[in-house]
C-alpha cells in the first residue's frame, strides 16, 4: 500500500478502547463458549478461538500505543521543511516496536506538567487524561517507565489528585468525580509499575525519585493516597516501596488532626451540639472543602463527615498494606518499626461523634499480617510483636491519664484490641517464659519475644479494656495447657513450661483488675469464649508454636483466630451478676479451672478416659452445668492422678504458687 491513509488520533484511541473492551470480553467469555461447545459436541476448532482471543488482545495493546503515540504528536510542534510536498504528514509506524517509546514518554512528561500547571486550560484535563491512559497502556514498557520518570514524571504523578479535584469542586461530601478516580487509577498504576521495576533493577529511577511519594510538594499526602487508594492492590506493589510510602503516611497521621471533636447536644434548654473545630488546628480535609464546624451551619454534615472518612489517605495506604504481608512486616520493623507500631495501636482510629465507620479494620488487618507468620518469617514476625507490645502497653499508660472528654471521643478502639488479642494469642509461650523479667521491654531475638511484667501486663491491660477479648486471652492460655498435656507430661520441660502458665494467669487477673475484671467477670468472660476455642482447636484451625519442644521448634495446630465466628455457646456467663446462683462455678482464681485444660488434652491424646457417668466428655469437650458435675470431675482428677504415676501430684500446688505469683 503506497497512499498515505489519514486518521483522527481520537478516533484511534477509541478504536483502541474498543478493541481492548473485546480483548477483554473474550478473554471473560471463551471459557464458557468452550464449554457450552462441548456440552453440545460442536466441531468448532477451540484451539483457533483460544489463538484469536491472545490476537485480538495483542492488537488491541499495540493499537493502544498506536494512539498514545499519535495524540502525542498531535499535542507537540513539528519541525518540517515548507517545501516539502508530505509536510502535512506524519508516519505512525504499524510495526509498534519502531516507535521510540522513550522520547514520546519525555514529552507527555513535560505535556502533563503543563496541563497540572495550568488547570483551567480547557485542554488541561484532555491532556492529563490522555497522559494517564498511555502511561497505562506503557505499564509493560521499561523504556517508556524509565523516560517518563527521568523527566520528573513521579513528581507530576503525585499532584494529579489535588488538580483533578480543584477541577471537580466539592460537591454533596464527592471531591473526585467517577472519571477523576479512574485517571487517578491509571496514574497509580504507572507509578507501581515502575516502582517495581525498579526494585527488580530492570530500570534505573533518577536518585530520590521515590521521595516524591514520601515528601511530596506542599506535603500534600492526600494525592498520594489517593494513587494507592485507586491504584493496584497491595500485593502488586513492591514490599518495600509500599512499607515506605506506607511509614510516612502514618508518621504524617501522627503529626495532624484526622478528624473533628464531637460535643453532643445538651438534653434541656435546646443547647447547640454537633462537630467542632479548633481555629489553630490543622485539619487536613479543610482543603478538600469538607469542614464539619457546626458553628458555620449543619447543612450537608453527614455527606462530608463521610467523605471526611472515605478520603482519609491513611485509610488507603493500610488497606493496601494489609494486602501485602511483606509490607506489613517491614514496616513494623527497623528503625522506625516501634514509632510506627504506636501509629498503629492509636484509639484514633475512628470518627468521634454518632457516625461509625470501620476505620479500625485496615491497621488492625496490618497487626495481624505482620506478626503472625511465625513459621516462615519468625524473626521479623516476632520483632513486629515486640514493637506491638511495647506500644500497647504504653497506649495504656496514656489511656490511664484521659480524662472523661478524651474517652468519650475516643472509647476504647475494639478493632484494635481484638487485633492485640490474637498477637497475644500467637506468642503465649512468649509471654509464658518471660515470667520473672524484671526491666526489659518486649524485644526479639531468633524469632522469640521477652519482655518483663510490667509490659506484659500493661499490654493485656490494652487488650481487656475490650471485656469481649478477655475470654479469648484466658482461652489462650488455657488451649497451651491442654496442648502441652496432649503432648506428654513426662518432660521436665512440659512441667516448667505449666508452671510459667499458671503465673501468666496470674498476671492476666492482675491486668484484668487494672480495667475492673475481677475474678467472677473473667470466669464468665473464659465461659464465653470456651465453645469457640474448643470448637477452633478441635479443627486445627491454626499453628502457634507449642515449646515444650522449643528446641526443635516443633509446631503443633492451635487456635489464633479469635474472630472467627461461632455460636452455639453454652456456658454460664453471668457469674458476676448472679453471685448468689445454686450453680457455683469454678472461679478464674481457682487451681481446678486449670486442672480442666490439662485434663482435656490428656482425654485428647488417649491418655485417660472420661468418667463412666460422663461419656460426653470424650472428646474432651468437659462443661461444669451444676454441682454434681464439678463434683464428679474433682473426683475423676484424683483418680487421674493416680493413673499418671504422681506427675500431677504437685500439680495444685505449683498451680496456685504460680498463679499467687503472678497476681501479686
Amino acid at each position: 500500500m503506497s497512499e498515505f491513509a489519514g486518521v483522527d488520533p481520537h478516533r484511534v484511541r477509541l478504536l483502541a478502547n474498543k478493541l481492548k473492551d473485546l480483548a477483554d470480553t473474550l478473554a471473560r467469555e471463551a471459557p464458557n463458549i468452550r464449554s457450552q461447545f462441548d456440552k453440545w459436541h460442536g466441531a468448532l476448532n477451540q484451539a483457533a478461538l483460544l489463538r484469536q482471543v491472545t490476537q485480538v488482545h495483542d492488537d488491541a495493546r499495540d493499537m493502544a500505543k498506536r494512539a498514545d503515540e499519535a495524540l502525542n504528536l498531535l499535542h507537540n510542534p513539528r519541525f518540517v521543511d515548507p517545501n516539502d510536498p508530505h509536510k502535512d504528514f506524519i508516519t505512525i509506524p504499524w510495526d509498534v516496536s519502531q516507535i521510540n517509546t522513550a522520547y514520546e514518554a519525555q514529552q507527555e512528561a513535560a505535556n502533563l506538567k503543563k496541563a497540572l500547571d495550568d488547570p483551567d486550560d480547557p485542554s488541561s484535563r484532555q491532556t492529563i487524561n490522555e497522559i494517564a491512559q498511555s502511561l497505562a497502556d506503557h505499564q509493560d514498557d521499561p523504556a517508556y517507565l524509565q523516560a517518563f520518570m527521568a523527566a520528573d514524571g513521579m513528581s507530576q504523578a503525585a499532584r494529579v489528585a489535588r488538580v483533578l479535584h480543584g477541577q471537580d469542586g466539592t460537591h454533596d461530601g464527592v471531591v473526585l468525580s467517577k472519571e477523576s478516580e479512574a485517571i487517578i487509577g491509571q496514574f497509580g498504576q504507572g507509578v507501581q509499575a515502575a516502582t517495581s521495576l525498579a526494585q527488580e533493577g530492570k530500570i534505573t529511577l533518577p536518585p530520590n525519585c521515590t521521595d516524591k511519594l514520601t515528601k511530596p510538594d506542599g506535603g500534600d499526602m492526600w494525592s498520594v493516597g489517593m494513587l494507592f487508594k485507586y491504584g493496584p492492590d497491595g500485593d502488586k506493589w513492591d514490599p518495600h516501596v509500599l512499607s515506605t510510602v506506607s511509614g510516612a503516611m502514618l508518621d504524617w497521621r501522627q503529626k495532624n488532626q484526622m478528624r473533628p471533636d464531637y460535643v453532643a447536644p445538651t438534653m434541656q434548654g435546646g443547647g447547640y451540639g454537633g462537630y467542632v473545630e479548633g481555629k489553630d488546628d490543622y485539619y487536613w480535609y479543610k482543603s478538600l472543602g469538607l469542614s464539619v464546624d457546626y458553628t458555620h451551619g449543619s447543612k450537608g454534615v453527614d455527606a462530608r463527615i463521610a467523605a471526611i472518612d472515605a478520603n482519609d489517605p491513611s485509610l488507603a495506604l493500610m488497606q493496601r498494606l494489609s494486602q501485602n504481608a511483606d509490607a506489613s512486616r517491614l514496616v513494623l520493623t527497623g528503625k522506625d518499626g516501634a514509632n510506627h507500631a504506636a501509629a498503629l495501636v492509636s484509639d484514633k482510629w475512628a470518627t468521634p461523634g454518632p457516625y461509625s465507620f470501620d476505620d479500625a479494620k485496615f491497621p488492625a488487618a496490618v497487626i495481624r499480617m505482620a506478626t503472625l507468620d511465625r513459621q516462615h518469617h519468625a524473626k521479623e514476625s516476632a520483632e513486629a510483636a515486640a514493637n506491638l507490645i511495647n506500644a500497647g502497653a504504653a497506649e495504656y499508660a496514656k489511656e490511664k491519664t484521659k480524662g472523661d472528654y478524651e474517652k468519650e471521643q475516643y472509647p476504647v478502639n475494639k478493632g484494635i484490641t481484638t487485633a492485640l488479642s490474637t498477637v497475644f494469642q500467637a506468642y503465649v509461650p512468649d509471654f509464658a517464659n518471660s515470667t520473672g523479667l524484671s526491666n526489659q521491654a518486649a524485644d526479639a531475638k531468633d524469632g522469640r519475644i521477652v519482655m518483663d511484667r510490667q509490659h506484659a501486663e500493661d499490654f493485656l491491660s490494652e487488650i481487656m479494656q475490650n471485656h469481649d477479648e478477655a475470654g479469648n486471652v484466658v482461652q489462650a492460655i488455657n488451649a497451651q495447657i491442654s496442648l502441652t498435656a496432649q503432648q506428654g507430661l513426662n518432660d521436665s520441660d512440659a512441667d516448667t513450661y505449666l508452671k510459667n502458665l499458671a503465673e501468666l494467669r496470674g498476671e492476666v487477673s492482675a491486668a484484668g483488675k487494672q480495667v475492673n475484671l475481677d475474678a467472677a467477670a473473667l470466669t464468665d468472660a473464659a465461659h464465653a469464649k470456651e465453645l469457640l476455642w474448643f470448637n477452633i482447636i478441635a479443627s486445627g484451625a491454626a499453628a502457634i508454636p507449642n515449646p515444650t519442644t522449643q528446641l526443635t521448634q516443633n509446631w503443633v495446630q492451635a487456635a489464633i483466630w479469635a474472630g472467627i465466628p461461632y455460636v452455639g455457646s453454652k456456658f454460664s456467663t453471668n457469674n458476676a451478676a448472679n453471685v448468689e446462683s445454686g450453680y457455683k462455678s469454678i472461679a478464674f482464681d481457682d487451681a481446678v479451672s486449670m486442672h480442666v485444660p490439662l485434663v482435656q488434652g490428656l482425654v485428647r491424646a488417649g491418655r485417660i478416659q472420661p468418667p463412666a457417668d460422663h461419656p460426653e466428655w470424650a472428646d474432651g469437650h468437659i462443661a461444669f452445668r451444676n454441682d454434681r458435675d464439678r463434683t464428679d470431675f474433682n473426683q475423676w482428677w484424683v483418680e487421674v492422678k493416680k493413673q499418671q504415676g504422681g506427675l500431677l501430684d504437685n500439680f495444685d500446688d505449683d498451680m496456685r504458687d504460680g498463679f499467687k505469683r503472678g497476681s501479686e
